[in-house]
């Protein structure tokens, strides 16, 4: 790998033959977490990090019901509507930070600052009540209390109007009301004391009348499961190694795959130290070298076996050129990438876009990923690995480098064998029609691999090669 490496990733959203087989090796997956839900009440789903922002900005009472998927709007922004709010999602910026709540309520009364409640105002009238320089305006009373406990400015906004007497088209009733950058608060006073005496107003409801492609949306959907997962340890790993695991997900982590859409790995961003990876080991040119974004390759291969287990169609993978035993020791189930010239890509190849969520685990040494989608009802098995032609290491091979404090020796490889690898995918589908996929590996035998400090003399027979 290049110690620069600049790709950029564009995640689209939208709108047999029978053979004699060994017995079966279970490809490894992880526990189905809860990363969507379905509504039956308006037939949609939301999940991602879409559900983790709902839920903790107070869910079904603040934002109501989800209306649509997440989906392209007119604009070209990334949504989803609900009854009171609409959340966008910014795929490129960092995990945590990519949902924002539209700015609902200055949207819907963009051409009301002419009115006396939107005007700008120098101070508060009342000492009593909370004054924002920031948008002119006042907070108080139910209002002011519910703002506070209910999410603030976060969720929210500033006020952008005071109070005042609006009527509820919905019911044809005059409530006390104020609006914020995203949202409109209702007071009713039949419920004063109850959880229920401030509500917020239907404005996902008002924005969608606005958006043609989000109306056709509105349809009900089937749920969103899990097609498929896997997970793969790294507890012998160092530090900079799970460092460059950990960030190599995070990139993967909210990708959207559209109907007929492929993803690469080599599409994912910039694999440098300018954007958080640091020197780990990786196989270059048959030997172990230290370049930025060591331990890429657990990550494209826990990801190749996750997309494996859901189904989907694989359009490029390649095996590592040695046998690597930080996954799980199933031979011929990998897929390295090496940028730019190895890739690993695969295609959702399915009617639904498919949702990738990535996760480390660092307390348990575990790296995860799930794939959610609507299923088609397809199925997915392994059997093998079935090997043959293998062949032992050579002389071991020795380095010099000079980093090393002096008589220093280190193994960084122990010696492995070389072998032809097949392992065999079956499909079937929900209309119970089969496919098999082979994937094959011819793994090179891999020496003993030492390097060594000023003052140390290599063993005879050792094989010397340059110094790094």
């Amino acid at each position: 790998m290049h110690r620069m490496v600049a790709i950029v990733f564009v995640a689209v959203l939208l709108a047999v033959v029978s053979l004699p087989v060994a017995p079966a090796v279970a490809a490894p997956q992880s526990q189905q977490s809860e990363a969507f839900v379905y509504f039956p009440n308006t037939g949609h789903n939301i999940g991602f990090e879409i559900k983790q922002f709902f839920d903790a900005n107070g869910g079904l009472a603040i934002f109501g019901y989800p209306l649509t998927e997440l989906i392209v709007g007119a604009d070209g922004m990334a949504v989803q509507y609900f009854e009171r709010a609409r959340l966008e999602y910014h795929a490129a910026a960092p995990a945590g930070r990519r949902v924002l709540a539209s700015r609902a309520g200055a949207i819907l009364t963009a051409d009301r600052t002419a009115e006396p409640a939107f005007q700008w105002l120098a101070a508060s009238p009342d000492p009593a009540r909370d004054f924002f320089p920031e948008s002119g305006h006042t907070l108080g009373g139910a209002f002011r209390w519910f703002w506070q406990t209910r999410g603030g400015l976060a969720v929210f906004g500033y006020p952008i109007s005071e109070e005042f007497y609006e009527l509820n088209s919905a019911d044809g009733n005059s409530y006390l009301v104020q609006y914020f950058e995203r949202a409109r608060f209702e007071y009713h006073p039949e419920h004063a004391g109850q959880s229920n005496e401030v509500t917020l107003g239907f404005l996902g409801q008002q924005l969608i009348e606005r958006d043609p492609v989000a109306l056709a949306a509105t349809a009900p959907v089937a749920p969103i499961t899990l097609l498929g997962n896997a997970s793969t340890g790294f507890n012998t790993s160092s530090t900079d190694r799970v460092t460059n695991i950990a960030r190599a997900t995070e990139m993967v982590h909210g990708a959207i795959i559209a109907p007929g859409a492929e993803f690469s790995f080599a599409a994912l961003g910039d694999f440098s130290a300018a954007n958080g990876f640091v020197d780990g080991y990786a196989i270059v040119g048959g030997r172990l070298e230290t370049v930025i974004g060591g331990g890429l390759c657990q990550v494209s291969t826990t990801l190749f076996r996750a997309v494996s287990n859901s189904g989907l169609q694989v359009t490029r993978r390649i095996g590592h050129s040695h046998i690597v035993y930080f996954y799980e020791n199933i031979l011929g189930f990998d897929a390295t990438v090496y940028i730019p010239g190895v890739d690993f890509r695969w295609r959702n190849d399915t009617a639904s876009p498919v949702y990738v969520v990535g996760r480390v685990d660092r307390a348990a040494a575990r790296l995860t990923f799930e794939l959610y989608g609507v299923s088609d009802g397809r199925k997915a098995r392994h059997e093998g690995p079935f090997t043959k032609n293998w062949k032992q290491p050579g002389a071991p091979v020795w380095q010099y480098d000079k980093t090393l404090p002096r008589g220093a020796v280190r193994q960084l490889v122990h010696g492995r064998s070389g072998v032809d690898v097949t392992y065999y995918r079956y499909i079937t589908f929900g209309d119970g029609t089969t496919r098999r996929d082979t994937y094959f590996t011819r793994y090179t035998p891999w020496e003993d691999f030492f390097i060594y400090g000023p003052g140390v003399t290599p063993p005879a027979g050792a094989v010397i090669i340059p110094p790094r």
